[in-house]
């Protein structure tokens, strides 16, 4: 409830000075006002040794025109093969609520709370189990068709990247403390 709590005040407090502007060089933007959103992302990599998969589906509702909230399902799976010491895996599981405000013709702001369930294994023995949190903030800019719909790319800042200290079981299982996305909704 406390999360729910500050994801209210923070987009409130980040989207309540906005306002509408317009330029020759952006397309106006759709009136989306009391519609629900549906979409999301995927997200495939390999690298070496190495294999990501990521599956995000999400919803949301435009309560304002601007301004969207919504939750986000969140599968993750990497794997490190490697025929020496082992191949290991880690699964995660997860849900993040969200808040997103556009400030001027496609180009929005948003935050998250994420929370996830993971399960690390390493041949074939379940290694650690652990709830990691992840607290997201930044901004994007979505493209929007003819029929409403729209591609977003989304440039996002992990706020509990080096907070909070690895052993206590809540840190993030992300590499990186910035991470990108490109999704599809309509």
């Amino acid at each position: 409830m406390k999360r729910l709590a500050f994801l209210a005040v923070l987009s409130l407090s980040l989207f309540g000075f906005c306002g509408k502007a317009s330029a020759q060089f952006l397309p106006d933007v759709p009136d989306m006002k009391g519609k629900t959103v549906f979409g999301g992302n995927f997200g495939f990599g390999m690298n070496g040794n190495y294999l990501s998969l990521s599956l995000a589906p999400q919803v949301g509702y435009r309560i304002l025109s601007p301004w969207e909230v919504g939750v986000r399902g969140i599968y993750d799976l990497t794997c490190n093969f490697n025929r020496v010491y082992g191949n290991s895996y880690g699964h995660y599981f997860g849900v993040a609520p969200y808040t997103n405000f556009q400030i001027y013709k496609g180009v929005f702001v948003h935050a998250e709370d994420e929370v996830m369930y993971g399960i690390q294994r390493w041949n074939h023995q379940t290694v650690a189990k652990n709830w990691y949190n992840s607290v997201f903030v930044g901004a994007g800019y979505r493209q929007y068709s003819a029929t409403g719909s729209f591609v977003y790319f989304l440039v996002l800042y992990n706020l509990n990247w080096a907070t909070i200290p690895s052993s206590s079981g809540w840190d993030t299982p992300y590499m990186s403390p910035i991470q990108l996305r490109v999704g599809y909704c309509f």
